[in-house]
């Protein structure tokens, strides 16, 4: 049978019943279908009304005929009617007053898993739902929906809801009440519905997230060809510090920071005017006037020509990158403590300087300055005392100079200056050099005290000494070492009769820096007499440098360079560890004395660096004797008494060399725990012929008595110092006349013997 046929004859069959309430259902069927069959044409939802109606009409006839009649004759608006409610898209159920299936189409069946049976005419409401409960279709009370119907048959209240199946679909249900009684009731899937739905929201929410994404990572901006800002995100005017309503419409020159010149924007204009797109950094101006830099990409926004129409910004925030490139490129060009230029900037300087004079004329000079003091006053009052004097006297040269002079720190105590811009060079420098040293002499004030220094001054003049930076400098520095040889606190010019000395204590620079690493220093051992015994007692430890070209080097020479080069700690270390492996193969009666420098204290490190030498070498602390100058009890005495006392407590001696040389008070001898006081050669060699020698000798010798210090004097070259240096009660003599500084090699304890044996025979 066709499936048109069956619901169209049961409908006939049952439609007997409906009499004159059937024309009434079929119009509002039809009003049904025209309001909810989404997608059917507007042609064929006209038919369908027709059909229905003409439907009705029949079935109102025939219900006044018979059953019998209306079952037997199928007219063609019936066949419409009956086409018309199979095609609608949706379930559509009729139903009567007492709630029983009038008509359905199999959609309504299919969409809840219903056979023709389980819908047929006649069929309760509530049976189609029991139906419908075991495809798992029913609504989770069927008695309450079943009184909801029947009340809006009563009412006539129209009645929408929504039901999600087991199987995930969405049924939405739309029941109207018929004017007479019974339901029209139009299910539609509304699953795929739904699900764009779901979709489009969330294809919504992350548009909207991208969006602010976007909006707080970059700044967005259209301008139209002329540049007015027709667009701008919240970025943008958070940067800016515009609102959105101040930006729009005025040109973008309002963010012009005058960091780029004008050819920089004609540039960028010719580019995007062309099509092209432009990529740069620029350093904006926001509305409270401070600067920030973005990096731009400009897009052309291209008409149906090919022509701009529109420009679109694109920018990152760099400010901060920016910033961090400029601490690091100040950084690399700048010295940290005064802020004055470095080294680097200040050759990168005298490059460009002096490239430029080759090409155009002109001249440069370069003064090359080294404090003369600067070390007693870290010495004495420490490092901080003495970077807060290094920054004040920068601040007093930078001020003194013009813009177009530069003044750099080159590490430690030396600075250079560099003029390009003068009328008469010599003259010029001359004046720049008065003018820098009388700045250096004013008093500072450090500590509650005011301190002095001085500076030395070297200054190479270009063209005349050369037009390479190095070099200059290089010259600077040897007319600076001259001044430094004759007197400090002065200047001079570099020339080429420079003196040999100065040439060659600059070399002397440059080969001390790797004469440790090539082993060229070696120890020398001159021995002490102990003037009760006539015995030899000890052995001093004295420095030489075997120099592979100026051949041996006494301390005189290069001493000084090693404290300038920082390269006293290492140096002094070296000659402890040296001193004190030598000394364990030597008679057990005979100590080693080894000078100590003020380098080793300030280090911090000396007590450590003793005991482990102690240890490694194996000689008894007894045997060590360190001495140390008067100089170094005018540094840092709190810390220095400590390191001394703890020397002591272990059982090294203690003795202060070159008494009555330096400036230390005789308070210091109550303060320091010395075991001996060494009294200077020169005293030693004026003995005999000196008046002041003697009564300074006999000084030294009633204080040390009254102290319980031992007294050795140096330089005891004649028999006759030593007799008397013995009638007036010094303990120890070291000299020339008991022996000459030696190698180890050289050593010859027996030979020592034999002048006690000599001296006690005398």
């Amino acid at each position: 049978m066709n499936p048109l046929n069956q619901p169209l004859r049961a409908w006939q069959i049952h439609g007997a019943r409906l009499q004159g309430a059937a024309i009434l259902a079929a119009a509002g069927l039809a009003a049904i279908a025209l309001q909810l069959a989404p997608g059917i044409s507007g042609l064929y939802a006209s038919l369908l009304v027709i059909a229905v109606l003409l439907a009705g009409g029949i079935y109102a006839r025939q219900g006044s005929k018979g059953a019998q009649h209306a079952a037997s004759s199928y007219t063609r608006p019936e066949m419409l009617l009956a086409t018309a409610i199979e095609s609608t898209p949706n379930g559509l159920c009729i139903f009567d007053a007492d709630l029983r299936v009038v008509i359905s189409n199999s959609h309504f069946a299919t969409m809840y898993g219903l056979t023709p049976m389980q819908t047929r005419p006649g069929t309760s409401l509530l049976a189609v739902l029991d139906s419908r409960a075991a495809a798992s279709c029913r609504p989770p009370d069927a008695a309450e929906y079943v009184a909801d119907c029947l009340r809006s048959v009563g009412s006539g209240e129209t009645f929408d809801s929504t039901d999600e199946l087991r199987n995930g679909n969405i049924i939405a249900v739309s029941r109207r009440p018929m004017l007479d009684g019974g339901l029209i009731e139009v299910h539609r899937d509304i699953t795929d519905a739904r699900l764009a739905e779901v979709r489009a929201e969330a294809v919504r929410q992350e548009l909207i997230e991208k969006q602010y994404a976007i909006d707080q990572a970059v700044i967005v901006a259209v301008t139209d060809l002329t540049g007015s800002i027709t667009y701008a995100n919240d970025n943008f005017c958070r940067i800016s510090g515009y609102s959105r309503s101040e930006l729009l419409g005025r040109n973008h020159r309002i963010l012009n920071s005058g960091a780029h010149s004008k050819e920089f924007f004609r540039d960028m204009y010719r580019c995007i005017a062309g099509g092209e797109v432009w990529r740069g950094e620029l350093c904006n101006k926001s509305k409270s006037g401070m600067l920030y830099w973005v990096d731009t990409i400009i897009t052309p926004q291209l008409g149906v020509h090919g022509k701009p129409i529109a420009y679109m910004a694109i920018r990152i925030d760099i400010t901060a990158r920016k910033h961090a490139e400029a601490q690091i490129s100040y950084a690399a060009t700048h010295d940290a403590l005064t802020g004055l230029a470095n080294r680097a900037a200040l050759l990168e300087r005298m490059s460009d300087a002096l490239a430029h004079m080759q090409q155009h004329g002109g001249a440069l000079t370069a003064l090359m300055l080294d404090l003369d003091g600067f070390k007693s006053v870290n010495d004495t009052l420490g490092h901080a005392a003495g970077d807060t004097l290094l920054k004040e006297l920068a601040d007093r040269f930078e001020s003194s100079l013009g813009d177009t002079d530069l003044i750099a720190r080159l590490g430690g105590d030396e600075f250079a200056v560099i003029r390009t811009d003068m009328a008469d060079q010599r003259e010029d420098a001359i004046e720049l050099a008065v003018r820098l040293l009388e700045l250096a002499a004013k008093p500072f004030h450090l500590d509650g005290q005011d301190v002095c220094i001085g500076t030395s001054i070297g200054i190479a003049l270009a063209p005349a000494n050369g037009t390479d930076a190095g070099e200059l400098l290089k010259k600077a520095d040897l007319a600076l070492y001259r001044v430094k040889s004759e007197g400090r606190n002065s200047f001079s010019f570099f020339d080429e009769d420079l003196s040999e000395k100065a040439i060659s204590r600059l070399q002397l620079v440059n080969d001390m820096r790797a004469a440790l690493s090539r082993n060229e220093f070696e120890l020398h051992y001159q021995p002490l007499f102990d003037t009760a015994t006539s015995r030899p007692c000890g052995m001093e430890a004295l420095v030489r440098w075997r120099h592979p070209v100026a051949g041996l080097l006494y301390p005189d020479r290069f001493i000084g360079i090693a404290e300038e080069t920082g390269l006293m700690e290492p140096l002094g270390q070296w000659i402890l560890q040296r001193a004190c492996a030598d000394a364990v193969s030597w008679p057990q009666d005979i100590k080693v004395a080894v000078n100590l420098s003020a380098a080793q204290f300030r280090a911090g490190t000396l007590f450590d660096v003793i005991l482990c030498v102690l240890v490694e070498t194996g000689l008894p602390p007894e045997r060590l004797e360190l001495e140390i100058t008067e100089s170094l009890l005018l540094q840092d005495k709190d810390s220095n008494v400590l390191i001394i006392q703890q020397l002591k407590n272990i059982g090294i001696a203690i003795a202060l060399d070159d008494f009555g040389t330096g400036y230390a008070s005789l308070s210091y001898l109550l303060l320091f725990p010395f075991d001996k006081i060494k009294i200077d050669k020169s005293f030693t060699q004026g003995l005999l012929s000196r008046a002041d020698c003697r009564a300074v000798v006999a000084s030294i010798l009633t204080l040390a008595r009254g102290l319980e210090i031992a007294v050795t004097a140096e330089g005891v070259e004649t028999n006759s110092q030593f007799e008397l240096l013995r009638a007036q009660g010094v303990d120890y003599v070291q000299g020339y006349l008991f022996g000459r500084p030696c190698r180890l090699a050289e050593l010859d304890f027996a030979a020592l013997e034999l002048i006690a044996r000599a001296d006690e025979a005398a």
